[in-house]
């Protein structure tokens, strides 16, 4: 779900994808909002879609309660603004 092609960063609207990659230790570079819309981006695209494929195409393997744990630190962020 990438949005653009800038740089090295990977760009999702989708908070479970976003939870998954914060799981997997990659770094939150930002969150922007468009709208009702947030876009959240992580550094080091090419291991991002890495993560993201496995995700999408259920070869992933991840804690539950670490996931759990990093889809709340989404929300909190979200609406802490």
């Amino acid at each position: 779900m990438e949005m653009s092609n800038e740089n090295n960063k990977y760009l999702t609207k989708d908070l479970h994808e976003a939870a998954v990659l914060l799981t997997m230790k990659r770094s939150l570079l930002d969150i922007k909002r468009e709208g009702h819309q947030c876009w959240f981006i992580f550094e080091n695209k090419e291991r991002c879609q890495q993560i993201s494929k496995q995700y999408y195409f259920d070869t992933l393997l991840v804690n539950a309660r670490d996931l759990v744990e990093s889809q709340q630190i989404l929300k909190n962020r979200i609406f802490s603004n």
